[in-house]
């Protein structure tokens, strides 16, 4: 081996300063050579000593769950969805039990996204829905939802926005859905870089922190919300979603309007990671969509049993069409 044949090389000989120099060098010598080996194997077996007593990844996911409700940090954002790259700045607090984020766009249209605890009003007095509030914010892992699903990872150490992370890697099992590589704050557990990764381990999305503050202060516990329970919705409707891929259960129904005012009902999958919206609609009022997609989230729509139905996730795009054929109006005896 190479290491070998540079630690087996013979040393230069020393200058010659007499019979008692040479005396000396020839007792010390192979001891220094000997040590010099220890030394360069020791350092050779640091990685693999490290690496045996990294954390266990899901153990780091829960404290992340927890972490991007209950810290308050601030910061900027870049974040990349096939050819589009965009900037944003976030502010996230936790005060007394409430949660409140606020986003603003730091490139193209100037745009405020408040996001808050049900039933409180942003600054300009908006009530804010519970809807709003279950939109992602930096991260809507479910933990405890994602044995079976995914395989886990610890990759190793990284740097992000001048802080150290822990990189995890989040494998599915299934082509059904994306795979993730996380970037923890070594500290907090926030995840301060976010890459979606294809099948062939290519990112469709990324998402990292180029500047962040976080408060020394957190919050010592946290009650899941929607998104984070294991609890499923409760419907009794006349739709039926038969053959779902594995690990996926409905966690949102709600009734609503359309922007024309149609009624219309909206449905949300998730298998802990990865969220499937279903809009369904009458097709007299429905209008005609069409297949897009804008880097890992993808948008469907097709007519089943006299319906309008489109879908929207971060999902490969036969993933959607399962979602699809999965949907049906109940029939007599079902």
């Amino acid at each position: 081996m190479a290491y070998k044949r540079y630690l087996d090389r013979p040393s230069p000989e020393p200058p010659s300063h007499g019979l008692i120099q040479k005396s000396l060098d020839s007792t010390h010598m192979p001891m220094m050579r000997f040590f010099r080996r220890v030394l360069f194997s020791a350092a050779l077996l640091l990685p693999l000593s490290s690496f045996a007593q990294s954390p266990d990844p899901l153990t780091l996911l829960k404290e992340m769950q927890q972490s991007v409700h209950t810290r308050t940090y601030e910061g900027d954002f870049v974040y990349q969805f096939g050819d589009v790259l965009n900037a944003m700045h976030i502010a996230h607090s936790w005060q007394n039990g409430y949660e409140r984020e606020q986003l603003t766009t730091l490139t193209g249209v100037e745009r405020e996204i408040v996001r808050q605890n049900p039933g409180q009003t942003d600054s300009s007095g908006t009530r804010v829905s519970k809807r709003l509030l279950k939109a992602p914010t930096l991260m809507t892992f479910s933990p405890q939802n994602l044995d079976g699903v995914y395989n886990f990872k610890v990759l190793g150490d990284d740097r992000v926005a001048a802080r150290e992370t822990t990189v995890i890697a989040v494998l599915p099992v299934d082509d059904f859905r994306y795979g993730h590589r996380l970037y923890l704050d070594k500290e907090t557990a926030l995840p301060l870089r976010r890459e979606v990764l294809d099948k062939k381990g290519k990112p469709v999305s990324q998402q990292m922190f180029t500047a962040i503050t976080i408060s020394a202060d957190a919050a010592t516990s946290y009650a899941p919300g929607m998104d984070d329970s294991e609890e499923e919705a409760k419907y009794q409707g006349a739709w039926r979603f038969t053959d779902l891929p594995k690990g996926f259960v409905m966690k949102v129904y709600a009734q609503g309007r359309t922007n024309n005012g149609h009624a219309s009902d909206h449905f949300v999958f998730s298998d802990g990671i990865v969220r499937i919206s279903l809009f369904i609609e009458d097709k007299s009022t429905a209008k005609l969509g069409r297949r897009s997609s804008a880097g890992p989230v993808g948008i469907l729509g097709s007519e089943v049993d006299g319906h309008r139905i489109t879908i929207v996730g971060e999902a490969p795009v036969e993933t959607l069409k399962h979602f699809l054929k999965s949907a049906h109006l109940q029939q007599e005896g079902e």
